[in-house]
């Protein structure tokens, strides 16, 4: 009889991998890791510890000693309030988070990568602002950098060619989008007027993650937006739904509350 009952409980554990319930749970444990390393992070920075902060993050931008910068920025706007208004799941190692703070002086909300970088998960920090442009250093592009603007040029091809199908292929929608308004919204963008897109600038963050800043130029006007390209079956995707920003706004003592 009790053989009878581990075999059972056997089949079932099969059956339960086979029908994704054990990845599932692995990809709630990604989650609440990922979770957990932002909250790390803005507990540390609101108690002004640049050490634990280090811990919980990388920074995306090139800073002789990253150390003293948080330190600086900590003393300089201290933070009073954080909230973590939404974290999604692009793949077990890759998380996007939008995060509203509230400093003694400012307002920020900023949307940024969360990486799993040799085991341990970080928030990125650094994401450049509106308007900002990082020319590209032309004399030391690196492969992944060649192989992410590839991958950014081949989407626009297939946005061009009006393909549902291409366009999927050089895309990587977030866990929680839905598949037929993803394919609805592709044939709107192909329909409509289609931009030229460039990568103005490439920074890896991981083996199987980076940032690019692009440029859309359209007839009349052109922008620029930072996204998140992630590395899927060797394949460099645009992260759909990845738009990376931060924006900080002053405040002071004269508020006025619009009731």
């Amino acid at each position: 009889m009790n053989k009878l009952i581990v075999n059972i409980a056997l089949i079932l554990l099969l059956a339960s991998v086979s029908l994704g319930i054990g990845s599932t749970a692995h990809a709630e444990s990604s989650k609440e890791q990922a979770l957990n390393a932002v909250e790390q992070f803005l507990n540390a920075q609101k108690n002004c510890d640049a050490e634990e902060m280090m811990k919980t993050s990388e920074h995306s931008q090139k800073i002789s000693n990253v150390k003293e910068f948080y330190t600086g920025f900590c003393k300089a706007h201290p933070l009073e309030h954080a909230e973590i208004t939404d974290l999604n799941m692009v793949n077990d190692t890759t998380a996007i988070v939008s995060t509203h703070s509230t400093y003694e002086d400012l307002i920020a909300v900023g949307t940024n990568p969360v990486i799993k970088i040799e085991g341990q998960w970080k928030i990125i920090r650094g994401v450049y602002g509106p308007g900002y442009v990082e020319f590209p250093d032309k004399s030391n592009r690196r492969v992944t950098e060649d192989k992410v603007r590839q991958a950014i040029e081949d989407f626009s091809k297939a946005v061009n060619s009006g393909d549902v199908k291409s366009m999927k292929k050089y895309l990587k929608p977030l866990s929680q989008s839905d598949k037929a308004q993803l394919d609805k919204h592709l044939r709107a963008i192909s329909e409509g007027p289609v931009p030229e897109v460039t990568a103005l600038g490439v920074r890896k963050i991981s083996d199987s993650a980076a940032m690019a800043q692009i440029e859309k130029k359209y007839e009349h006007f052109r922008s620029t937006s930072n996204v998140l390209i992630c590395k899927e079956d060797g394949q460099w995707k645009v992260v759909f739904g990845g738009h990376l920003q931060n924006a900080m706004i002053p405040t002071s003592d004269e508020v006025v509350e619009v009731k």
